[in-house]
């Protein structure tokens, strides 16, 4: 049996770490490892770099055994893109046959869904995403009679009804479903109600408009048809290897596990239980994926040890984890506000930052985090009573750009922190091209996901150089170098070839030559776009720094110099007693199920900043836990805000 030796490790060590760097033990182990196992990681343990040693490893041992591949699935185009970025310059063979390395969706959509359709339906699949099927289902919504359409909502009590009605399997069979319930049981098959609404899902289902749910549906139901499935994937891959396993749904779970026979086929699942925070993954469903007794990787990269201190109690799961001794250990800090003084915090915690000289160290950036953005009681905390500018964080506004001088314009004013924004409008100017072109993938025009998989065919190094050039292009336009004459070239004379269409050279130019104005409203809107999220502290000597306020959700993965955990609505409050105030405390019981969901999302909003953690918390719910937090290593800090007779602006006034 093959072992990975301790020489191709140091290999993998002058590739992937900075110079004088190496893997400690428990990297090692998981490197090393060759058998079915899970890989439970801490945040900033560095996970997803020791998976990469161990593809540079295998990679340079293809082909396996009777030509067996390596599948690796993730759960983000991200996650596929950092770990292609690392390795393709290497060698690209293990993204080739009969190798796989792609995310779970497009997996199961090549291998399972598409054939699924064509096998069930007799038609192909027209297109498989979320947002594109809630349009199309409310427009053929809007068609029902108006009486109908009213009691139906009324049904739904506020939930979307596309949400609502959807497709599973029941004993083997396709089931219409209203939530939890098969539609015939909350309408009589004989009432309009139900003919109307299964009428509309049928029709849906024929123009082949899917959600990615229904994806997995269809697959399991192929599978569920033609069991012989298993014997071959199970026989074309010896390795099959998850990254983020936590995120892995009940749904996708039963696909892979008809898929991949954990007999003939090592397993491997990388990832943290405890920031699984997607409710719709049950901890009962995401612990299927259990196999025995794991390796740990539990000494964190990201932070210092005072903060591994402080949210070791804080997840579902406690471990004893070790922080980063390089790091300039600093004490956590809570700051205590009330009602009147909420929009305080922000301010203070700037001036937090810049007392503790933070500004200018690690990557420089300050985060302010909640759970809920919006509730209709305006008693009740949300991010906006922090900070009432606050807007959540929308697509770039995209929708109105015809040409190619209009995508030049928006990217020239976007200005975001977030690659992906400027990389959906990269592709977003490609597919404009094409349908100006009207350049069709067989009789339908591409979508971002059909243009991608297109030339993923047709390129032999598939879709991962035009990403490079897009990251290029992304980083010369926030150097402010215009990209305008390279992105013209490549698109007439790279990307265009690609189709081996002609097109009249006029036709070409007119794409880049043709004018659309903007209203003075668009102008603005772009103008505002990043700033609704961005707050700014200017400190006493004039150092401006600036505070990005997101979700929790939104910054899952990322690191941050400082981090703000932010008190919102949640069922009730986080830090009352009987919620989460007992775990910040270092009192760990077994959690009930609503504090399971608050204290994952707590782990993995706190376990952001390299530096420093605050926390904000109202002062009834701190009250009477003050000297046990200040006992466990926690500042105390509050803000208590004043007039300026003379200038009539509010001050800070902070007390540990």
């Amino acid at each position: 049996m093959y072992e990975i030796t301790d020489e191709e490790i140091k290999w993998t060590e002058e590739i992937l770490l900075p110079s004088g760097s190496s893997f400690d033990v428990q990297r090692r182990n998981v490197i090393k490892c060759l058998s079915s196992k899970d890989i439970i990681a801490c945040p900033g343990s560095g996970k997803t770099t020791a998976l990469l040693a161990k593809l540079l490893i295998l990679e340079k041992n293809l082909p396996l055994d009777n030509n067996q591949g390596i599948c690796v699935l993730t759960h983000t185009n991200v996650a596929i893109d950092e770990l292609k970025n690392k390795i393709d310059n290497r060698n690209s063979r293990i993204f080739s046959y009969p190798n796989n390395f792609s995310t779970i969706q497009s997996f199961v959509n090549k291998y399972l869904t598409v054939p699924a359709y064509q096998y069930f339906f007799k038609n192909d699949i027209h297109i498989i995403d979320n947002e594109f099927y809630k349009n199309e289902f409310i427009k053929e919504f809007m068609k029902i009679p108006r009486r109908y359409r009213v009691s139906i909502l009324k049904r739904a009590a506020h939930i979307p009804v596309h949400s609502l009605l959807h497709l599973e399997i029941h004993e083997s069979v396709f089931t219409l479903m209203w939530g939890n319930r098969p539609l015939k049981q909350v309408y009589s098959e004989n009432t309009p109600t139900y003919k109307i609404l299964s009428t509309l899902k049928k029709e849906m289902l024929k123009r082949g408009i899917l959600t990615f749910q229904e994806a997995f549906v269809l697959a399991q139901k192929y599978i569920n048809t033609f069991p012989e499935i298993k014997e071959l994937f199970s026989a074309r891959f010896k390795y099959l290897l998850i990254d983020e396993m936590q995120d892995t749904s009940y749904n996708q779970q039963l696909v892979i596990q008809g898929l991949f026979d954990s007999d003939k086929v090592v397993t491997q699942f990388y990832g943290d239980r405890n920031q699984a925070i997607y409710e719709e993954k049950a901890t009962s469903e995401v612990d299927n994926f259990r196999q025995g007794y794991p390796l740990l990787i539990d000494n964190s990269l990201r932070f210092s040890q005072s903060i591994a201190n402080s949210i070791k109690t804080i997840c579902v799961n406690p471990q004893d984890l070790k922080g980063n001794d390089t790091i300039r250990s600093l004490k956590p800090t809570i700051i205590r506000f009330n009602k009147e003084n909420i929009q305080m915090v922000l301010p203070t915690f700037g001036e937090i930052i810049y007392k503790n000289g933070l500004a200018h160290e690690g990557n420089q950036t300050f985060k302010a985090v909640g759970r809920v953005t919006q509730n209709n009681d305006s008693e009740k905390i949300v991010i906006p009573s922090y900070y009432p500018y606050y807007k959540k964080r929308e697509k770039a506004p995209f929708e109105k750009a015809k040409t190619f001088n209009d995508y030049i314009s928006h990217l020239n004013k976007l200005n975001s922190t977030f690659a992906k924004d400027y990389r959906e409008a990269f592709i977003n100017c490609f597919l404009n091209f094409l349908r100006h072109l009207n350049i069709r993938n067989e009789s339908r025009y591409f979508t971002g996901k059909s243009l991608i998989g297109y030339l993923d065919n047709k390129l032999q190094k598939g879709f991962s150089d035009i990403e490079k050039l897009m990251t290029e292009w992304t980083l010369k336009l926030n150097s402010g170098i215009n990209i305008e004459t390279e992105l013209k070239n490549f698109l007439s004379n790279e990307f265009l070839p690609h189709f081996e269409i002609t097109v009249a050279n006029d036709k070409i130019s007119s794409f880049f030559t043709a004018n659309y104005d903007v209203s003075d409203d668009e102008q603005k809107n772009l103008a505002d776009f990043q700033k609704q999220s961005d707050y700014l502290y200017v400190s006493e000597s004039g150092e401006n720094i600036i505070i990005n306020i997101d979700t929790i959700h939104g910054v899952k993965g990322e690191t941050h110099t400082a981090t703000l955990y932010l008190e919102t609505f949640s069922y009730a409050y986080e830090f009352d007693n009987g919620k989460i105030i007992d775990f910040l405390k270092g009192n760990h019981t077994e959690p009930k199920k609503r504090q399971e969901q608050m204290l994952k999302l707590a782990y993995v909003g706190m376990s952001r900043p390299s530096h420093l953690l605050c926390v904000a918390i109202r002062e009834e719910a701190l009250e009477g836990h003050e000297l046990d937090l200040i006992d466990l290593g926690w500042d105390i800090v509050d803000v208590r805000v004043h007039k300026d007779i003379n200038t009539e602006e509010q001050t800070i006034v902070s007390q540990s």
